[in-house]
């Protein structure tokens, strides 16, 4: 009633005039509040309306109606023009004015609900990542309920608009996007279009994303200029952006708006008429920034993770991988020079560095070696050009000017001498130094090989009951022992860790995925009790199931743990509600707190100190920036490889020397007994003799650049192999038979014999 009586509170005039014009605008006001107007919103465009400064919004029926008799083919000609040009002006009228724009679609409360509740998009297939079509749309909490209801945004009423302009042809949709762009050209940039506009900027942002047209290159220019709004926002107004995005989109309209953008960069990325000094196109920029937005409205839920029935993940929408760009993760793309500019930010402004969410592990993984490269290179100058420590007199001289970490090891006690050379370059400061491993009493000269057959040995030394990780013989995974441990070893472990990742190598390490969470400071929680301790996550999932008093009381449960104490083989008991916790029972009401308590403390407060010494460990070689890129998936497959072997792969990007060819029948009879012949454990042990790991790189065995060729003709000799360079040398056997037994009896005695 208010904002009903300011509206018609007009300036005192002419009694008739004044008149008409307060019947003007309290017809605009009835009519506007009957299309869904909030009365503040309807009153201000009524006077607006009544002044001649305003467009009237679209009225959806009749124009849908008009498209319909536009493609009545009984019209007369003059009839048709008389449509045509009525649809021309409504869609000129309405999507080039904010008002009038802002004012249309307005979505009744139960078809929002509805749209909410409704299954949207296909499965797409994956086993981890895909999504019923019930868990596509997570329950709305109050707040971002109440941001849905005050954008009332009618998406369907707004698509059915869009498809009918479009079937009208291609001039229409061109008068479409000519009013957009007149559209933006009036907003102006972000600030001032926040400062004019509100909230009801991201309404019309809303509108214009939503029209199919824009994934069509041609009308690039029209996404450049929205994208560029909304990149120029103020940090308030993105923030708005995302719940606006979270409260409205279905997992549908979300991913059609991510491709759009994805493909926007990918074309400006290709098409180098964009690029201007600096290898910087600022239309990519300002997609990358809006890739951003959606990339924060995708997790933005609570505590970071969505909530799947009674687990969790780490998105709202779509799977994190789904935010990749193809352009920055092919061969063509330069991410040397992309790094390059990231780490001079006094000169460019823009890097996909700042964007990793764009980047796939692959790509990630190679500017992280560019990084580790370049700091060798850089303490190896250091080293070699430089004068010894002023520390020479405690430490010895030959090391401190050496410009390589040198691990001479014995097999024998392995263990032993990694331990004690890795405590001594710990303290020197020089552990970043690259890598030369040499086992004692072996000829074998470290170009690589050597380094990768001892991570292969070190890794299951050191993660084992001697050095302080204890073992699940369900999962097969390791964990740190509770307890008073000695948490210098556990530093060196993380050490090991960094080591490999910091020369490019992986580790058969067998730890679970919330070890690598940690790692990362990503959230952890119940579900990730399950690879650790899965007896317990069971047990937790039957209390939550309990449907009744009685059933819960059968655990016996109280807010209180136990464990034995590795070293001192005590039992030891832990409060986890202080200061009662013992003598507090578990029930219906507080068994969500209960599991969710047992869970910190089972995978945080129980081994904060030793998990703590294995992170500094790790961060004494890996706490750049690059590796702040990698999400803690990521991260586990730059550690341990990619997790399937693909020797088809491995045999497509294999190379042939000293006469043998691809079609010889020698290469054949390899490749037969690999793929035929072989078991999956004997395949993992002819990986390991030709290249001196059995484990594949992040980019899996299409990466390994394996070498065949032949080595004399005796049929009583085995294969050979430098695994430095990836390369298998084979006699020229007689018989494929021949070849099968000596290949089998060379890779089952491979360890410290015909590796060179």
């Amino acid at each position: 009633v208010n904002a009903e009586r300011n509206a018609f509170a007009m300036p005192r005039g002419r009694g008739e005039e004044r008149a008409a014009l307060t019947r003007e605008v309290r017809d605009a006001f009835a009519r506007l509040t009957r299309q869904g107007l909030d009365p503040n919103d309807a009153a201000a465009l009524a006077l607006k309306l009544a002044a001649g400064i305003a467009e009237w919004p679209l009225d959806v029926p009749a124009f849908l109606g008009a498209v319909n008799r536009c493609k009545d083919a009984s019209l007369r000609s003059g009839e048709k023009l008389s449509e045509h040009l009525g649809v021309s002006d409504a869609i000129e009228r309405v999507f080039s004015s904010a008002d009038a724009l802002n004012s249309s679609f307005i979505a009744p409360s139960e078809r929002r609900d509805r749209e909410r509740s409704d299954g949207v998009g296909e499965d797409d297939g994956g086993d981890d990542d895909s999504l019923s079509s019930e868990e596509t749309n997570p329950p709305l909490d109050p707040a971002t309920r109440r941001v849905r209801d005050a954008l009332k945004l009618d998406f369907d009423e707004l698509l059915d608009v869009y498809q009918a302009i479009e079937s009208l042809g291609s001039l229409f949709v061109g008068i479409l996007l000519a009013s957009f762009a007149r559209l933006l050209e009036s907003l102006g940039d972000g600030p001032t279009a926040w400062s004019r506009a509100g909230h009801s900027l991201i309404r019309l942002v809303l509108i214009v994303l939503e029209c199919p047209a824009l994934i069509e290159p041609a009308h690039s220019d029209v996404l450049g200029s929205l994208l560029k709004l909304v990149a120029s926002l103020p940090g308030g107004a993105k923030d708005a952006f995302v719940r606006c995005v979270r409260a409205c989109y279905t997992r549908e309209r979300f991913t059609r708006t991510l491709v759009v953008t994805q493909q926007f960069v990918t074309v400006r990325v290709y098409d180098s008429r964009h690029v201007i000094y600096g290898g910087v196109d600022v239309a990519v920029e300002h997609a990358s920034s809006f890739l951003r937005v959606l990339w924060r409205a995708n997790a933005a839920v609570v505590g970071g993770v969505a909530e799947r029935g009674a687990e969790r993940v780490p998105y709202a929408f779509v799977p994190l991988a789904d935010f990749r760009v193809d352009a920055v993760n092919g061969e063509g793309f330069d991410a040397r020079e992309d790094y390059r500019r990231w780490r001079r930010p006094d000169l460019f402004t823009f890097s996909f560095c700042d964007f990793p969410f764009v980047y796939d592990r692959v790509t990630k993984a190679r500017i992280l070696q560019l990084e580790s490269a370049m700091l060798q290179a850089h303490v190896f100058e250091h080293y070699a050009l430089g004068s010894p420590s002023d520390r020479a007199d405690v430490l010895d001289v030959s090391d401190l000017a050496c410009p390589y970490l040198k691990l001479d090891v014995r097999r024998d006690s392995l263990l032993a001498d990694t331990m004690r050379l890795l405590t001594y370059h710990v303290r020197c400061g020089d552990i970043r130094k690259p890598l030369r491993v040499r086992f004692v009493g072996e000829e074998g000269v470290d170009e690589g090989g050597v380094q990768k057959e001892f991570f292969q040995l070190i890794a299951p030394e050191v993660f084992s009951k001697r050095v302080g990780f204890e073992w699940d013989d369900e999962t097969n995974r390791c964990w740190f022992a509770k307890g008073k441990q000695p948490w210098a070893e556990y530093e060196l472990a993380g050490v090991v860790v960094g080591l490999a990742v910091y020369n490019g190598h992986v580790l058969d390490l067998r730890l679970p995925k919330v070890a690598y969470k940690k790692l990362m400071g990503e959230k952890i929680g119940l579900a990730d009790l399950r690879d650790v301790a899965p007896w317990h996550h069971n047990a937790a999932m039957c209390l939550l199931r309990c449907e009744d008093e009685d059933e819960c009381a059968s655990f016996g449960f109280t807010f209180s743990a136990s464990y034995v104490d590795d070293v001192t083989g005590e039992t030891v008991s832990v409060d986890l509600l202080p200061p009662c916790g013992e003598e507090t029972r578990v029930t219906m009401a507080n068994r969500t707190e209960y599991v969710n308590r047992y869970a910190e403390w089972y995978l945080v407060d129980s081994v904060a100190a030793q998990f703590d010494a294995f992170r500094a460990g790790f961060e004494r070689l890996c706490s750049g920036s690059c590796v702040r890129m990698f999400r803690a998936d990521e991260l586990e497959s730059l550690i341990v490889g990619a997790p399937s072997l693909d020797f088809r792969a491995l045999q497509a990007n294999c190379s042939y020397e000293d006469g043998l060819g691809v079609d010889d029948a020698l290469s054949r009879w390899f490749w037969d007994v690999v793929h035929l012949d072989l078991t999956e454990h004997q395949r993992r042990r002819l990986l390991c003799f030709a290249t001196g790991c059995d484990r594949a790189p992040v980019a899996g065995l299409g990466s390994v650049r394996l070498a065949l060729s032949v080595n004399g003709s005796d049929d009583d000799r085995l294969p050979t192999a430098h695994t430095c360079f990836n390369h298998l040398m084979l006699p020229r056997y007689s018989c494929r038979e021949v070849l099968r037994e000596r290949l089998t009896t060379a890779i089952e005695n491979a360890e410290g014999f015909g590796l060179q």
